[in-house]
């Protein structure tokens, strides 16, 4: 049986601990860790364990086993009311410490913002790792159950941090409390292959012990009797012995504690109403109201919520510690236990209960409390139509939705709730929380909502509010969007606000559908009406929109300009889907004109953005373009890898995600000779392909003509392309390709319909001056493929050898090196080719790079391919993504354990897991982790 007695230190205050009794194993577990930890070993520990039940005095062991170790202990706490306050607890524990552990004053200048989970999960991990190299560091973290979203997806990242750093994690957490994201955190945890130390009841001998140590004497039979009715909880035993003391009702006698009666004390038999009873009027009244107050309190606030002055209060707060009910925590007051604290507030009448806790919170608010802090009060004690809590919770949501979209989300349901359907702001509110539900990718929740207040919308602003939320560009197709921006338009008496953000969306998306002249006409309207509100949202979708037809004109450097100038006008705004757009635009049209390493950096800092954010849907737009842009950069398996993580088409329609996901997978599958991943290319682009004629149809006609040419079908890859605009609204960087695919094929068909379609695209990519080099060097290669002339392909190879496009130069080079076997110039051919080759060969491109190495063997050249293809099944044939899925998988995590770990969706995960099931050829996750195990 261990013991240990002295004092601890923990969050600030100095306790004196009587000993623990009954704890010998979980001491001799700390006891190993936070050795290991003093001798540079890192580590995570869960406690775990009921109310009362000794989580917290473990924690005191942790601390004056540290202290004599030589290692740091750093401590935090969370609490029921700070739940969408980001990082509470890990602040308390990091920056409140002394000295502080991070920069207080970078939080300072952070503010809310959306850069705060980044700077947690990077600026403040590096701090916790340069002040571990000087002192070994055990972090504390108190119930984990009520801490906010922030703190438990960083902490996925923190506790899970190299072994080798001497970082020991000690979290604290109730049995079956907190809500799903606790538990996932939990999973994610078992990674680290933490130590989870389950604390239950106390044995007997250990019960009579602690007894013993209370009462400074030998027990009675007729004292241990009474304490059997705690049930081994050591809250419970230290409470009935008090009460027992506070009652007279324990006798000393020769050494021995002898109980007088076998009743339990009023202390811990009686209601919480009848403890209450027995103190005097004043103390009974400053309990009651505490208990409505957050989890700590201040005099000042307690004095507040009585309208009385702090010093009025001293007698009654003397008195509620005198009965053991609060203690001074630092400069706040606290009960001595949630026990208690929960007892009293149940002491109250539900309806008296709910008013005063919306009393406080709006005394905290009128203190100057941020809104997130008072948020989980307000959710649930305001009653329907408090305007005041209403706008707290909105506003609250605005400032949670930079890091937790969907925590954000959540507060402005509940802020819905409480709002009359016939108030002027239910149309806007309703918008706020669709457009929250779906940055959370949570669509078909979003989408329910939205339907049922469409049914009942009280006015056509409102109607046309919400119809400018509902339909996203990653869950709904472009004609479903063209619908809702229209249905608002037709809606008399909207505002001038919300008739220009719908003229803004509608010309996007009809720029999207290839609808001729109507996309120049709605861009133009849309630019007038926005100019004329001088609204942040419309005019940056709108020129957007003016931008992305300049580029299809053949413009681009000028709208790379315009778009360039959005961006720093999006920052400067509260318009976040706006700012996407522009963002990811630009990151696009960089890919397009040769910029490829901007456009990475560009992407990067994006997707970082919206990942901190808790984004998901802008997310999928990110990983999307990321895909793209690692497409044009040659690195082929980072575009499999991107896009493979996202969903496939949804039932709703395909989008655009959808199909530039289908364009990515078909070009990396045909250079990498996976037929079968660009027969299920084929097969969805033939769906989208008779469901659309917009950039979709445009899209998917690229994936038919391009599979059709790789496997020999000529006239079925002109059949494609036929009715296909080559060069259009927007520019991607595949556009390029689509061009050099058409020329190769109207030069393979002899079809001069097609022919002059290439020609005429070549000079779109001219028209502007000065013109883009890229886009003079394929200009070049189309003519040069089209005329069988040496000279100009190679020419094109040359411009394009330092265009950052790898693949189209070694395309062009290829081509040359054809052209000029076929006029005898054996020697040049010979050097294009094998430069061909190697570029191929240096960016995966097997089923290129066979098919030069085929062309040199004809000229006595062996080129040996050193890569092997993927192996179609096996473990060689899982992807990058499948790989890290399927370990995680066989190491015990769950599907949304792993989601959350590797920053993807749980429909995803899934995907990676029925794709590795069907290579691996087992049906079982217990097959799985045997064959993980096997390998």
């Amino acid at each position: 049986m261990g013991s240990s007695t002295g004092l601890s230190d923990v969050g600030g205050q100095r306790l004196v601990t009587p000993p623990i009794r009954g704890r010998a194993d979980e001491l001799k577990v700390i006891g190993e860790l936070v050795t290991a930890v003093a001798q540079g070993r890192g580590g995570v520990l869960v406690i775990e364990g009921p109310p009362g039940i000794g989580k917290s005095r473990l924690l005191t062991e942790v601390v004056a086993l540290a202290d004599k170790c030589g290692v740091r202990t750093l401590f935090g706490e969370a609490f029921e009311y700070q739940q969408t306050v980001p990082f509470s607890s890990l602040f308390m524990a990091t920056l409140n410490a002394d000295p502080p552990v991070g920069d207080p004053e970078a939080l300072r200048r952070l503010g809310g913002s959306a850069d705060l989970r980044y700077w947690v999960v990077h600026d403040l991990a590096d701090a916790i790792n340069a002040a571990a190299a000087e002192t070994p560091l055990a972090i504390l973290l108190e119930d984990i159950h009520w801490t906010d979203n922030c703190t438990l997806v960083a902490l996925r990242s923190l506790a899970t941090a190299r072994p080798d750093v001497p970082v020991l994690w000690v979290l604290t957490t109730r049995t079956g409390a907190g809500g799903p994201a606790v538990q996932e955190t939990l999973s994610v945890l078992q990674r680290a292959n933490p130590t989870v130390v389950q604390v239950g009841a106390m044995a007997a001998d250990a019960v009579a012990d602690m007894v013993c140590d209370a009462v400074r004497a030998r027990a009675d039979a007729s004292l241990l009797s009474l304490a059997a009715k705690a049930h081994g909880n050591p809250f419970l035993v230290s409470e009935l012995v008090g009460g027992l003391g506070e009652e007279g009702r324990l006798n000393l006698s020769g050494g021995r504690a002898v109980a007088a009666g076998d009743g339990l004390p009023r202390r811990l038999g009686a209601s919480m109403q009848q403890r209450l009873d027995l103190l005097s009027g004043d103390a009974s009244e400053v309990v009651r109201v505490a208990a409505v107050l957050p989890d700590r309190f201040s005099a000042g606030l307690l004095a507040a919520m009585l309208d009385r002055r702090p010093v009025s209060l001293l007698s009654a707060l003397e008195e509620a510690v005198r009965a053991d009910l609060f203690v001074e925590d630092g400069e706040r007051l606290r009960f001595r236990h949630d026990l208690l604290r929960e007892a009293a507030r149940q002491s109250l009448p539900q309806s008296l209960r709910r008013a005063m806790e919306r009393q406080s919170a709006s005394v905290m608010l009128g203190m100057g409390a941020d809104p997130a802090e008072v948020a989980t009060q307000l959710a649930r004690s305001a009653e329907p139509g408090d305007k005041d809590a209403i706008g707290a919770l909105r506003q609250a949501a605005q400032s949670v939705g930079r890091s937790d979209a969907s925590a954000a989300a959540d507060l402005s349901k509940r802020a819905l709730e409480l709002l009359p359907a016939q108030d002027p702001d239910h149309g806007s509110l309703v918008a706020e929380t669709v457009e929250l539900l779906n940055r959370a990718s949570r669509y078909g929740e979003a989408e329910d909502l939205a339907v049922a207040a469409l049914s009942e919308a009280a006015s056509p602003e409102e109607e046309a509010e919400i119809r400018l939320r509902v339909a996203t560009l990653t869950k709904h197709s472009t004609q479903r969007r063209v619908e809702e921006n229209r249905r608002a338009l037709q809606l008399v008496n909207i505002s001038e606000v919300t008739r220009a953000r719908h003229l803004a969306w509608l010309a996007y998306n009809v720029a999207l559908q290839d609808q001729g002249g109507q996309r120049r006409a709605a861009a133009d309207e849309a630019a007038a009406a926005a100019a004329s509100t001088d609204d942040p949202e419309a005019t940056i979708v709108a020129d957007v929109t003016i931008a992305l037809l300049d580029g299809g004109e053949g413009y681009a450097g000028r709208a790379l300009r315009r778009l360039e100038e959005l961006c720093a006008l999006a920052r400067m705004s509260d318009a976040a889907s706006a700012h996407d757009l522009a963002a990811l635009h630009r990151a696009l049209l960089l890919a397009v004109v040769g910029r490829v390493d901007d456009a990475t950096a560009q992407i990067a800092e994006g997707t970082e953005h919206v990942r901190r954010e808790g984004n998901a849907m802008a997310l999928n737009m990110w990983t999307i373009f990321g895909g793209l842009v690692h497409l044009a950069a040659g690195r082929l398996s980072a575009a499999r890898d991107a896009v493979e993580s996202l969903p496939p088409p949804q039932p709703t329609g395909v989008t655009e995600v959808d199909i530039l996901r289908m364009v990515i997978l078909a070009e990396v599958a045909a250079r990498t000779d996976d037929r079968n991943l660009l027969q299920q290319m084929v097969n969805g682009a033939r769906d989208a392909y008779s469901a659309s004629s917009s950039v979709v149809g445009r899209a998917a006609a690229h994936v038919l003509a391009l599979a059709a040419w790789h496997r020999g079908a000529v006239h079925d890859a002109m059949r494609w392309l036929g009715g296909t605009t080559l060069v259009g609204s927007p520019l991607g960087p595949h556009v390029l390709e689509r061009v050099i695919l058409a020329a190769r094929v109207a030069a393979a068909a002899g079809d001069a319909g097609l022919r002059a379609r290439v020609l005429q695209a070549t000079e779109l990519l001219e028209c502007e001056h000065p013109p883009v080099p890229l886009f003079t060097g394929v200009a070049e290669y189309a003519r040069g493929i089209l005329e069988r002339d040496a000279a100009a392909l190679l020419a094109a190879a040359e411009l394009l050898e330092w265009s950052s496009r790898p693949l189209l130069y070694a395309a062009a080079a290829e081509d040359a090196g054809g052209e000029l076997a076929r006029t005898d110039r054996r020697d040049e051919a010979v050097d294009q080719l094998n430069a061909a080759f190697d570029t191929y060969m240096r960016h995966e491109a097997l089923t290129d790079a066979r098919r030069v190495g085929r062309e040199l063997r004809r000229f006595g050249v062996e080129r040996r391919i050193v890569s092997q293809p993927r192996a179609k099944t096996g473990r060689d044939s899982l992807t990058d993504s499948e790989l890290k899925v399927v370990n995680l998988i066989a190491e015990g995590a769950t599907n949304r354990a792993v989601a959350a770990q590797l920053h993807l969706s749980p429909y995803t995960v899934k995907t990676h897991i029925r794709n590795a099931f069907a290579k691996l050829g087992i049906k079982s996750r217990a097959e799985l982790t045997r064959f993980v195990r096997r390998v």
